[in-house]
């Protein structure tokens, strides 16, 4: 039989790309990358790149920009597959009669571009409504009482009200490493599995509801 005189077909690399709203996502998203790749035994399958859009309403132009420019740039298509995430809270489109972001439109966008998958991870109704589900990281970090009670402290109302506890102020966006560092993600992973499992799966954590036990 004669040889075929093709090249083999080269398996490309994957690049993971989480755009994220901003400073305080930005810190979040690193400890939760280094927790899932805790979980794979200390290395990932991919490459991972978190990029701050410093604001909803930038979903639509930056994320273009930044995936044009700097991403391709960086991972170039004959080398790589891109699998995008674009990570928001829910809250503020719940109620909006005109919602910020068409996000069928960007993901239309993105795909146009090269992006072989793109995934919404949603955080509902607030990435603050993830950290509170370690509450009790947070008392310590903030030195309040245990006498004090802080199960009905929910969301981004909830936060500022323990900072508040405090004598501390919590601006949601802007960096908070401190707080992050605090939080046990052993605690949070579990029960934010059934709202990051796309981005789980892409960067080869495998965990057959193992790792976490929330159904999906």
């Amino acid at each position: 039989m004669p040889k075929n005189s093709k090249k083999d077909s080269i398996q490309k690399k994957i690049v993971v790309v989480v755009f994220v709203e901003g400073d305080t996502e930005v810190e979040f998203y690193k400890k939760l990358i280094n927790h899932l790749r805790s979980l794979c035994g200390g290395r990932l399958s991919c490459e991972v790149k978190i990029h701050n859009l410093k604001g909803v309403g930038n979903y639509q132009s930056t994320a273009k920009r930044i995936f044009e420019k700097k991403i391709k740039q960086d991972y170039p298509a004959n080398t790589y597959e891109y699998k995008v995430f674009l990570s928001y809270d829910t809250d503020v489109f719940e109620f909006a009669r005109k919602p910020l972001v068409n996000w069928k439109t960007v993901i239309s966008l993105l795909k146009t571009l090269g992006s072989n998958e793109v995934y919404e991870i949603q955080a509902k109704s607030s990435i603050e409504d993830w950290f509170l589900y370690d509450r009790e990281s947070i008392r310590a970090f903030l030195n309040i009482s245990k006498n004090v009670d802080i199960s009905k402290c929910n969301g981004l109302s909830g936060l500022k009200s323990l900072f508040q506890k405090a004598n501390k102020t919590y601006v949601k966006g802007l960096k908070s490493t401190d707080l992050v560092d605090s939080l046990n993600m052993n605690v949070i992973f579990p029960k934010i599995c059934c709202q990051i499992y796309t981005l789980c799966s892409a960067v080869g954590v495998n965990c057959n509801g193992k790792q976490c036990p929330v159904k999906r």
